[in-house]
């Protein structure tokens, strides 16, 4: 149910809304833990059929923060300092421009955006294989910078930052250090999208309680991760992700123009 409080809508939770958000994010930060990556392209073509943007974006910050320190740590030894801190610093000047949209925009146009980056997303991964990397290949430094822009925009309206994570995937060095490396940007970024949200009013009560029902989610995800992750590799989890994506992105694009919903 949704009320109008000074000018916003603010959402009164029932018990299977509350119920819906654990179930999402419990399935969303599994396949975190598993692969270090992927929760948001899970979780929210899910929580978008039911809730917007603006609640579901900033609630997501508090679980994402806990998970992404605790990755960093682990790896804090496996990635290069100096190569990431200035794709933080893009990501959060992509971050300003993105949470003014996310604060001004209509809800069903950043649903129609939202179902059209993930499909994208979701093609960009189901083509990776057949574009493989050249050896010697040089690398671009403006691309990295224009993809970490774009990807704190895309963060900061829907908690996506995937474009990132595609570009890192083809240039680290091995998975220890790409893991490592996402994770702290992740982190680093969180917590500058926090401070942007409390500013301008969408990290509300509605929005902590979102993120304490995502955090028990994270815990819970964390006991069924730790055995899942000696028996199913990473690889045939982000296969089997594919698919959905690019189902959701259409599904989240049909229901946006189609309903304005």
């Amino acid at each position: 149910t949704w009320q109008s409080a000074d000018g916003r809508f603010v959402m009164q939770f029932t018990w299977d809304t509350a119920l819906f958000i654990f179930l999402v994010q419990f399935l969303s930060y599994t396949v975190k833990w598993l692969i270090g990556f992927g929760n948001p392209l899970i979780s929210a073509p899910l929580l978008s059929m039911r809730l917007d943007n603006t609640l579901i974006t900033p609630g997501s910050l508090l679980p994402d923060l806990c998970i992404n320190a605790c990755i960093t740590w682990q790896n804090r030894k496996c990635f290069l300092w100096r190569r990431i801190l200035p794709l933080l610093l893009c990501m959060l000047l992509g971050d300003l421009p993105g949470t003014w949209l996310l604060r001004f925009s209509l809800p069903w146009l950043l649903k129609a955006f939202l179902g059209l980056v993930v499909l994208l997303l979701g093609l960009e991964m189901a083509t990776r294989s057949r574009r493989p990397v050249r050896q010697g290949r040089r690398e671009r430094p403006w691309l990295q910078y224009v993809i970490s822009f774009f990807s704190g925009m895309c963060s900061a309206l829907f908690g996506i930052n995937m474009f990132l994570v595609a570009y890192l995937q083809r240039t680290a060095r091995d998975y220890d250090e790409f893991k490592g490396s996402i994770c702290f940007l992740f982190l680093g970024e969180g917590l500058f999208r926090t401070i942007l949200y409390a500013c301008s009013g969408l990290l509300d009560g509605t929005a902590v309680w979102f993120g304490v029902i995502s955090l028990a989610s994270v815990l819970v995800s964390l006991c069924v991760a730790r055995p899942l992750s000696r028996h199913v590799q990473g690889s045939t989890l982000q296969q089997l992700a594919v698919g959905f994506f690019i189902l959701s992105g259409i599904s989240i694009i049909v229901k946006s123009l189609m309903l304005h919903a």
